[in-house]
C-alpha cells in the first residue's frame, strides 16, 4: 500500500463525524475537516456546490469516506478535490456499491467498479489501488440484514432479541459467502475503496 508522506496537509472532504481522523492525523501537519451544513466539528463549513476556500494545489491528501453517494453534483465535488490537491497529491475515497438507501442529507448514487474508476479518472486522477469489499453474495446478504435491522430497531426487547439472533446468523453467512465468492476485479461489492494520484 502506498504511504502518505509525513507532515501532509489532509482535507477530510465531507467529514461528518471524522471517523478516520485518529488514523490519519499522525501523518498530518494540518487535518482540515470540511462539511456542509451546521456540522459543529467541521473546521470549514461550506454550502453544497460552493467552491472550497482553499488555494489550488495546497493540499497533499483528500480523504473522502462514504461521501460520494450523497453528492448531487459529482463533477463539482471531484473537480474541487482535484483542484485543491498538489500535483501527485493523493485521493483516498470510499463509497457504496450494494447498499440500502440512507439519506445524509440525501442519497443519490451507487457505483460499479468500472463506473467509479472512470468517474474519478475524468478529473485528472490515476487510480493506483482499488479494493472491493464484500463480494456480491455477501453484499446482498449484508444489504438484507441492514434492511431488517432498520425495521426491527427500537426499544422493544423482543425486537432486539430477534435482531441479535438474525444478526449473528447473517454475519456468519456473510463471512462464508465472502470466502466462497469473494469480490473480483469485475464484480459488484458492498463498498469500494480507491487510492488515486493527481496527474
Amino acid at each position: 500500500m502506498e504511504v502518505i508522506p509525513e507532515k501532509s496537509i489532509i482535507a477530510d472532504y465531507g467529514c461528518g463525524s471524522s471517523p478516520y481522523e485518529e488514523l490519519f492525523k499522525p501523518k498530518s501537519s494540518k487535518y482540515l475537516k470540511i462539511d456542509i451544513g451546521n456540522n459543529r466539528s467541521a473546521d470549514i463549513k461550506i454550502r453544497e456546490n460552493s467552491k472550497l476556500p482553499l488555494k489550488s494545489g495546497s493540499v497533499d491528501v483528500v480523504l473522502s469516506t462514504q461521501v460520494l453517494e450523497h453528492v448531487m453534483n459529482l463533477p463539482h465535488y471531484i473537480s474541487e478535490s482535484s483542484r485543491i490537491l498538489k500535483k501527485k497529491g493523493i485521493l483516498i475515497l470510499s463509497t457504496h456499491g450494494i447498499w440500502p438507501y440512507h439519506a445524509s442529507p440525501s442519497d443519490y448514487y451507487r457505483f460499479t467498479q468500472i463506473g467509479l474508476r472512470s468517474e474519478i479518472e475524468k478529473y485528472g486522477f490515476s487510480v493506483k489501488n482499488f479494493i472491493p469489499i464484500l463480494g456480491p453474495f455477501a453484499a446482498v446478504s449484508q444489504f438484507t440484514l441492514l434492511l431488517i435491522a432498520e425495521r426491527l430497531k427500537g426499544n422493544n426487547i423482543f425486537s432486539r432479541i430477534v435482531l441479535a439472533v438474525i444478526s449473528l446468523v447473517s454475519n456468519i453467512l456473510i463471512l462464508i459467502e465472502d470466502k466462497i465468492f469473494p469480490a473480483t476485479k469485475n464484480s459488484d461489492a458492498s463498498v469500494f475503496v480507491l487510492w488515486a494520484e493527481k496527474e
